[in-house]
Formats: C-alpha cells, sequence, structure tokens
C-alpha cells in the first residue's frame, strides 16, 4: 500500500484549506493512511510530521507495527490538548468528533469543520487493495457454496450465521465484515432482518447477506435460497432479479453517477410492477468499510470511476410472503 502517498494527499487538501494540521479519528481512515488496523486512536498530520495519540493499551502495538515513521504518544488529555496549541487553524471530520469534543477543542484552538475527504479518496481502489477485496469475495464464494447443506436440511438461522463464522475463518478471513444476514420465510421480506433462532422451512425463501474482511478489506454478497419446492410467484421473483441485475451490469459506464444507475434499475422494476417493493438504494462501495463511496441510490451524485468497487443489489420484498435479493460486486475497469 501506497501510504506516503496517500498522505500527501491529505497534506495536499490541508495545504489548499489554509490549515496548519488535521485531526483523523475514523478507525478506518486511520488504517488507509497508516495500516495500523484496529488501533484507535487520534491521529495528528500537519506539513512534515505524523504524531499518533494512542490509549495505553495501544501504544506498544501501534509502535512494533507502524512501517514508517509516526510520532507514538500515549494519549492524555492535557498533553493532546497542550500539543494542539502550536497550531493556528487545525482541521477535523465534522462527522468524527461529537459536539462536546467540537467545544472542548474550540476552547483553545482555531478549529475548522471539513467534510470527509478521505472517503473521496478511498473511493478509487489501488492494486493492492483490489487484490485483498479479490480475495474475501473468494473466501465469501466458497462460504456460501459450502452452506447450502445447512439450509436445505432446515437448520436453525442462527445456526446457519455460526457456520458463517466458522467457515470464513477457516478458508482465510481474518472476520465476518459484519453480522451475516439469515433471513428465512417470511422474515425475507425485511432487507436488515435479524436472525432468530427458528429452523429454516423447505419451500419458503432464505435471503443470507454475508461478507468477508481479508487483510482489512470487506467483500458483501447476497444469495436467496428457494429450498424444496417454493411457490412460483417466488420463482418469478428470483428470475426477474437475475434479468434486472444482469441489464444493470451491461447498462453501466464510467462516468455515470450513482442516483442514474439507480434510477435506471427501479425502472426496469417498474415495468414488471415491481418497484414499489424495492425499498433501498441499488448498491454501495466496498473496501475498508462495508458501506463506502460510490452510493448508488436516489439522488446520488457519486460519480462511477475506474477502480471503484461496488455492489449491484437489487431486491423484491413482498410484505407477509417473502423477499429476494441478488447482491454481486463490480470493479470498474
Amino acid at each position: 500500500m501506497n501510504h506516503k502517498k496517500r498522505i500527501t494527499k491529505v497534506r495536499d487538501f490541508i495545504d489548499k484549506r489554509r490549515l496548519s494540521a488535521i485531526i483523523i479519528k475514523n478507525p478506518s481512515n486511520i488504517f488507509y493512511l497508516t495500516g495500523l488496523l484496529d488501533i484507535e486512536g487520534i491521529l495528528i498530520i500537519d506539513g512534515k510530521e505524523m504524531t499518533f495519540f494512542v490509549p495505553a493499551l495501544y501504544y506498544n502495538e501501534a509502535t512494533d507495527l507502524a512501517s514508517f515513521k509516526i510520532e507514538m504518544v500515549i494519549y492524555k488529555r492535557d498533553a493532546f490538548i497542550k500539543f494542539l496549541k502550536q497550531y493556528k487553524r487545525i482541521g477535523f471530520i465534522d462527522t468524527e468528533i461529537t459536539f462536546s469534543g467540537h467545544n472542548a477543542l474550540s476552547r483553545e484552538n482555531i478549529i475548522v469543520p471539513l467534510p470527509d475527504f478521505i472517503k473521496d479518496i478511498r473511493k478509487v481502489k489501488e492494486a493492492p487493495e483490489i487484490k485483498n477485496i479479490e480475495r474475501a469475495l473468494k473466501v465469501n464464494r466458497r462460504v456460501f457454496k459450502d452452506i447450502r447443506e445447512f439450509i436445505e436440511n432446515g437448520e436453525k438461522e442462527t445456526v446457519v450465521a455460526g457456520r458463517i463464522h466458522y467457515l470464513i475463518r477457516k478458508y482465510g478471513g481474518r472476520k465476518e465484515a459484519f453480522e451475516p444476514i439469515i433471513a428465512s420465510g417470511v422474515a425475507s421480506s425485511y432487507p436488515h432482518h435479524t436472525n432468530r433462532d427458528i429452523k429454516i422451512v423447505k419451500g419458503k425463501p432464505v435471503v443470507v447477506d454475508a461478507g468477508v474482511d481479508y487483510n482489512g478489506y470487506k467483500s458483501d454478497l447476497t444469495r436467496t435460497f428457494l429450498p424444496g419446492y417454493p411457490e412460483k410467484r417466488l420463482k418469478d421473483m428470483y428470475k426477474i432479479l437475475e434479468d434486472v441485475q444482469r441489464k444493470v451490469l451491461d447498462f453501466i459506464q464510467g462516468g455515470m453517477v450513482g442516483g442514474e444507475i439507480h434510477r435506471y434499475a427501479a425502472g426496469l422494476l417498474k415495468k414488471r410492477g415491481m418497484d414499489r417493493y424495492f425499498v433501498h438504494g441499488l448498491g454501495h462501495g466496498v473496501g475498508i468499510d462495508v458501506h463506502e463511496l460510490p452510493v448508488l441510490a436516489p439522488g446520488s451524485k457519486d460519480i462511477i470511476e475506474k477502480g471503484c468497487v461496488f455492489t449491484v443489489e437489487p431486491g423484491i420484498y413482498l410484505p407477509g410472503v417473502g423477499g429476494v435479493r441478488l447482491e454481486d460486486m463490480v470493479l470498474l475497469t
């Protein structure tokens, strides 16, 4: 990973904003800039130096794992406030600091709220990032292949979820990207269902949404299983979504915006009388976080560029009946 190039982009940004330094707290952004995974702290970047204030319990780990020069300091509030006094104008990402934190900092410094511009930088993936995502995706697909028998055998939703946890690690994933969703029967019509201690019933749809974390990078796939002999309308819904997803993948081109792609998918579903049962965005970027830029949803102006990795996940959710969702990942080349 080219961390120095990424840091240069951050320094260019703060220089254009005439800032002395920037405060970064989001662990995903810290990992992107330093390679330090799952280490909490406060990263300060100025024109020449990087200083990472970390709790004492992370200090040795952060010091040992840093692959380039970062000044490590055990976080103590008074020392942190004193350290910031050297800067005239300090930027911070507005979603990373609480109201009380803002008030505390603004007593001593001129602080400037900023949009999360690092997420914008992260939108286009570098080759090593793509490789990690591909490895996560490879594990993800293997896991889905293996869980089919558990679904066919009518295991409980919670048991299938537990099996996914195990298989991700067995096949080389670091952990799950998020808690797997196993939505069976009527619950398959709930897009973000919470797993229950109930058995899967043949003839009813089972929506499984699961992702893998590989070296800090994520995958995200959804498959809908139709065990036994499901009713015709469920099979028809599945075929509709296969057709919609295929046409959307053919439609996508570089330079389009996320809202345009979502609108195209919704239009295809409208022709089949199913658009009102499509209740979420068509997709989202995937990388260090399972949800990042670009967003494919109504009103999104995110531009789809070469190197973007994102999902395409049309779904149909019939209240009282069940749902079907198909989710795959796309790399724009």
